[in-house]
């Protein structure tokens, strides 16, 4: 059985890992490697349970915010949003019910939520704030790879949880 206190501390480890990983790249080149986010939102969310992808979220948006400070508060917001998104439809799925995971919905949950907050995201930056540039190819291209890449991360937490985890952390 593992400890709250080392429950926080791995989601914390998670949202340090999303931070290393997107922090740095600049903003197209972060959104296409959304998969990173959505595997490790996931996997909070099944380790820590209820609220474990919005703590992350919370984490990887504060530490994000301080490498690109131009885009505070959006950092912030949508990687929040992003986390709650994914903690809300796991649980309205039922992605885990009692130690196990059904990958399906999993990655369903985490499909809808990449849908849902990437276009929120692309809609704030790029037509209301005008923050982004507005490229129609390189627009489509962004929000279709982060539909297929929230799929890949919630299939891939699924399968780490199911093969590896969940022995260990229940």
């Amino acid at each position: 059985m593992v400890s709250n206190n080392r429950r926080l501390a791995l989601a914390s480890l998670f949202g340090a890992v999303i931070f290393v990983t997107l922090g740095f790249l600049p903003a197209p080149t972060a959104d296409f490697l959304i998969a990173v986010e959505a595997f490790f939102l996931c996997l909070s969310f099944l380790v820590v349970g209820r609220g474990g992808a919005t703590y992350v979220g919370i984490v990887a948006g504060l530490l994000i915010s301080v490498t690109k400070f131009s885009f505070f508060p959006l950092d912030l917001v949508f990687a929040t949003l992003f986390g709650l998104a994914i903690d809300a439809t796991g649980l309205a799925l039922r992605a885990k019910v009692g130690n196990v995971t059904s990958t399906a919905r999993l990655v369903v949950a985490a499909t809808i939520s990449t849908t849902v907050v990437g276009f929120l995201a692309y809609y704030v930056s790029v037509v209301l704030t005008g923050l982004l540039p507005n490229d129609a190819v390189m627009d489509s291209t962004i929000i279709v790879f982060g539909i297929f890449s929230g799929a890949v991360g919630g299939y891939a937490a699924a399968r780490v949880w199911n093969g590896y985890l969940r022995v260990r952390v229940q």
